[in-house]
């Protein structure tokens, strides 16, 4: 029976105390402890699992304050009579013994949900992302979070005093129709005025990443005969999110100056959504002359703009433009930021700067979503920029992204794949052009099976064809290597 439930899975993130509550927990939960067993004493499970006595102990006692386990003297620890397990839990026994048929119920599926589905979204290509990244040698991958350049005792500081007495009215409470005011202070006061943006509190809105806000403005923005610009190539969700919305969907090409302004569905347009300090993906600025064409267009052709000002930390090669919206001088731009970028990907925490109007729409939209973004995430986040870590924490990034791209570039250089057009700022990531026979939808998968993950274009592009763009991000790979990686992906071009 040991063996059956007690076992580490030394690939599991949680402490070692936190293990052996997980496994007493699951094990009573689906019935294979029952009420009233007795548990193996602290010394016999310590020596089972090959771990310390206070480790054992330590995860009884918390069980046991938990209402899991009882403790009886001179005993030991029993799985207490009243554990806090539902009636209705499934009886594991029952269906082990072949007990009653209603200990479970045996479902088929005999509804057509192919004609219950009123959207089946088929068409969304959205990018592939491993769960199991960090097992490959050479990854490659965009967007995700490298623990080694993360301040993680700061960030869990944070969390505690979020959740702590003090901040857990405000944190475990309903915002409703709000945001963390400390939040909102933060982006008000510190984040806005380095992009040269002046904000009053009623035009931001807290969102679940800068996704979320994109998707709240296409709601509230574009209907089915709106006349909407993005970028070739550009994010691929954006791109699916306004094609849910309308049927004039057109695209602008990007060169190494960002958007090219000239064309006849510019003059038609009513919105025109752009990443202008970072184009996604070949990581283009947009220029100053095109910045003031594109303002002046907006007015003369009356058509706003959403300006998603992704990944401006990043700039360490130089000096960041300010934003589109800090020369916006009648309300026509839309700011689009996020932290999830610049700390981690799986925090979902982003912001949307609009005129008052368009803010109280967006929240009431918000609040049928999603009502609010977790009170504990956003205080904690709160801290964390208030406390000068965040500061600390993009310094950081720069400095060991620099050193990453310098080895990049570098290894690129020496196998002719590195593009004359690269982002002169920073970043994390090249987007590069292979031969022109090259498919890198293909070449990932070969790639795949040498341990190399890298991002085929196709899902940039207006429409999926073949491709020779690719993207290759050094955010998730240490420097040392890089030029091996860079190495199998020049071979596998070359073989193919």
């Amino acid at each position: 029976m040991y063996n059956l439930i007690f076992k580490l899975d030394p690939q599991l993130g949680t402490s070692l105390q936190g293990q052996v509550r997980e496994m007493i927990v699951s094990a009573i939960l689906d019935r294979s402890l029952q009420p009233g067993d007795r548990l193996p004493s602290s010394r016999e499970l310590a020596e089972h699992l090959g771990l310390s006595r206070n480790t054992i102990t330590f995860a009884y006692k918390a069980l046991q304050d938990d209402g899991y386990l009882s403790a009886r003297h001179r005993s030991g620890f029993y799985v207490s009579e009243d554990a806090p397990v539902s009636d209705t839990a499934l009886d594991s026994t029952s269906i082990i013994s072949g007990g009653q048929a209603s200990a479970q119920t045996i479902r088929t599926d005999s509804v057509g949900w192919q004609n219950r589905l009123l959207s089946h979204y088929e068409d969304i290509r959205v990018l592939q992302k491993p769960l199991n990244w960090r097992e490959y040698n050479y990854p490659f991958v965009y967007g995700q979070a490298d623990q080694t350049l993360f301040n993680h005792s700061e960030w869990r500081d944070c969390a505690r005093q979020a959740l702590g007495l003090r901040n857990f009215g405000i944190t475990a409470g309903d915002f409703g129709q709000h945001d963390d005011p400390m939040l909102v202070e933060y982006i008000r006061t510190r984040t806005l005025p380095a992009r040269g943006i002046i904000a009053s509190s009623d035009e931001i809105l807290v969102t679940m990443g800068a996704q979320n806000a994109l998707y709240l403005l296409a709601q509230l923005l574009v209907s089915q005969d709106s006349h909407v610009v993005i970028e070739e190539p550009t994010y691929p969700d954006l791109r699916d999110i306004l094609r849910l919305r309308t049927n004039n969907l057109h695209s602008c090409p990007v060169d190494e100056n960002g958007i090219i302004l000239d064309g006849e569905d510019l003059t038609k347009a009513d919105l025109v959504v752009i990443t202008p300090s970072h184009q996604c993906p070949t990581t283009a600025t947009l220029s100053a002359d095109r910045r003031q064409d594109l303002l002046t267009s907006a007015q003369k052709d009356d058509f706003l703009i959403i300006e998603d000002d992704y990944e401006f930390e990043m700039n360490f090669l130089e000096k960041p433009a300010p934003a589109l919206k800090s020369k916006d001088a009648d309300g026509r731009v839309l700011y689009v930021g996020s932290f999830s970028k610049s700390l981690f990907p799986g925090l979902r925490l982003g912001y949307l700067v609009a005129p008052a109007p368009v803010i109280k729409s967006a929240r009431k939209l918000r609040h049928l979503m999603l009502r609010h973004p977790p009170g504990h995430l956003q205080r904690t986040a709160a801290y964390f920029l208030a406390l000068g870590h965040y500061d600390a924490q993009i310094r950081k990034l720069r400095r060991r992204l620099a050193a990453r791209r310098a080895v990049m570039s570098e290894s690129l250089a020496q196998v002719g794949l590195l593009d004359t057009q690269a982002a002169k700022f920073g970043g994390t990531s090249f987007w590069i052009y292979g031969p022109q026979t090259l498919d890198t939808t293909a070449l990932a998968a070969e790639l795949t099976e040498q341990s190399v993950l890298i991002e085929p274009g196709a899902s940039f592009f207006f429409e999926e064809t073949r491709t020779n763009a690719m993207r290759l991000a050094y955010s998730s790979i240490p420097a040392s290597k890089i030029p091996a990686g860079v190495d199998l992906v020049a071979k596998a071009i070359a073989g193919r």
